[in-house]
């Protein structure tokens, strides 16, 4: 498996104030390595440290302590030559106020080195795909938000970036616009196999993109994994509530791992179970074995919300 970012022990501190001094520790000791082609999740509250990351592995930030390899090759030491294959966007999107949608995608490009033909034909690459055609001649400072944003992405891949790193790419945008940024990263990623960092506090975002997320709290990462795997290691589950007729008994349950809680009563039932994809049909089984007649069936399902909130508490 090639690795495309890994990092050990990272430290990053920040100084505030002039009289009083204060020290505030962003990172503290971090560590995580990531396949190429991945797209993984970095999810956590605010202040947890997840913008820092992202600014360190892209080398905006200088760590205190701890090692930074992009691609095998270290962000001290190769970072001119690392940052040709990496790109950033940023929730937050700050352009030159006074230039044109195209003429702000130009500049960035530019500095990637195009010019010429492939520069134009970038460019008009990057408009259709983002539908910003009918704003490339539109100021920065004249755009919505979400034109904004559509024009932060825009620029992270002026470079055809091999590691893309997201920092809330969907902030402040309307659920309709969210949607088909999320479907156009999704197709980047796909067609060209880009490794993927994203920041987010949209867990339905999280949950739809995200192969794996890793959750960060005051500078350090508590666990990461498949968004399944960390309900399952929270037991936090989804619950079968099942209305019936008939006496039932489900002592086979009682003992069972993937089974978290059970409550009967006279006509209705709760069961918490790690995933309700794979257990319902062993469920169902028991009411047809017993010959009870199911009146009704519904299903809770927990999320990758859940999780935060664990990990947050």
């Amino acid at each position: 498996m090639k690795i495309a970012v890994e990092v050990k022990g990272l430290r990053k501190s920040f100084v505030s104030g002039w009289w009083k001094r204060k020290k505030k520790v962003a990172l503290k000791g971090v560590d995580l390595t990531v396949p190429e082609g991945a797209f993984w999740g970095i999810l956590g509250p605010n202040g947890a440290g997840k913008t820092t990351l992202l600014s360190v592995i892209s080398s905006l930030l200088t760590p205190e302590e701890g090692e930074v390899r992009v691609f095998g090759k270290d962000i001290r030491t190769h970072g001119y030559e690392i940052c040709r294959h990496i790109n950033l966007s940023s929730g937050h999107a700050n352009f030159l106020w006074s230039m044109t949608v195209r003429e702000n995608l130009a500049y960035y490009a530019m500095l990637y080195g195009l010019s010429g033909r492939p520069l134009a034909a970038k460019l008009d690459e990057l408009l259709d795909l983002f539908e910003l055609k009918d704003f490339a001649k539109v100021r920065f400072d004249e755009l919505s938000t979400g034109t904004k944003q559509k024009l932060s992405l825009s620029k992270a891949l002026v470079n055809n970036p091999k590691l893309l790193l997201l920092d809330e790419p969907s902030v402040g945008l309307d659920p309709d616009v969210a949607r088909r940024m999320r479907e156009t990263i999704r197709q980047v990623h796909d067609r060209n196999g880009t490794t993927i960092l994203m920041t987010t506090h949209n867990m339905r975002e999280a949950e739809q993109l995200c192969e794996e997320v890793a959750f960060i709290k005051d500078g350090t990462i508590k666990a990461f994994g498949k968004p399944l795997d960390l309900k399952r290691h929270l037991r936090l589950g989804d619950t079968i509530r099942i209305s019936y007729r008939g006496s039932l008994s489900l002592p086979p349950l009682q003992d069972t791992p993937w089974v978290y809680a059970l409550q009967v009563d006279d006509s209705s039932c709760r069961i918490l179970v790690d995933d309700h994809h794979q257990r319902l049909p062993k469920v169902l089984e028991l009411f047809i074995g017993q010959e009870i007649s199911i009146q009704d069936i519904r299903i809770q399902e927990s999320d990758l919300e859940d999780v935060f909130i664990a990990f947050s508490r």
